[in-house]
């Protein structure tokens, strides 16, 4: 986590909503094969290569999810007040049926699912320290999924977010 925190260009983007830019409850990082773009929220991320101490985390991810992947999203929650709210990871940019292998580090959060269907119908999973969760094709195509805001939650989490950008 250090690594990441001291190495990495980190920013707190504003998005625009609701006819006005918002800040963004968290800080962004964004990591990415040359040339690589991510556009998501009307936002440009470019890609200028890899690390290479992250080059080893790419490499599992790629492993446990039995893909490759060209870029990492990494967000940082200094505490349980950021937050990400509901959204699936469905840009036209991912393909149809994206697989995104997530890496949690730092302090335990709730990381919820709800079905788009029903969205009566949740499911939760507790990401600890250093735990993976791979979310297959269907979960973005059925679900969205949210961080949400914990207040007694005072330490920080960084999630380290592989994609494969098309």
């Amino acid at each position: 986590m250090s690594r990441l925190k001291q190495n990495l260009s980190w920013e707190r983007e504003s998005l625009p909503m609701f006819g006005r830019d918002v800040l963004v409850p968290r800080l962004v990082a964004f990591i990415a094969d040359v040339g690589v773009c991510y556009r998501y929220s009307n936002k440009d991320h470019l890609g200028s290569g890899w690390p290479s101490w992250l080059q080893p985390i790419k490499q599992e991810a790629e492993q446990l999810a039995r893909q490759p992947f060209n870029a990492v999203l990494l967000n940082w929650y200094q505490d349980g007040e950021e937050y990400m709210g509901w959204h699936a990871d469905d840009e036209a940019s991912l393909g149809p049926a994206p697989v995104v292998a997530m890496l949690s580090l730092g302090v335990k959060r709730p990381f919820i699912f709800r079905l788009k269907m029903d969205h009566k119908i949740k499911h939760t999973v507790e990401l600890e320290n250093e735990s993976w969760l791979v979310m297959s094709p269907s979960t973005q195509v059925l679900w969205q999924h949210s961080l949400p805001v914990r207040k007694r939650i005072k330490e920080e989490r960084i999630s380290l977010t592989f994609r494969l950008l098309l």
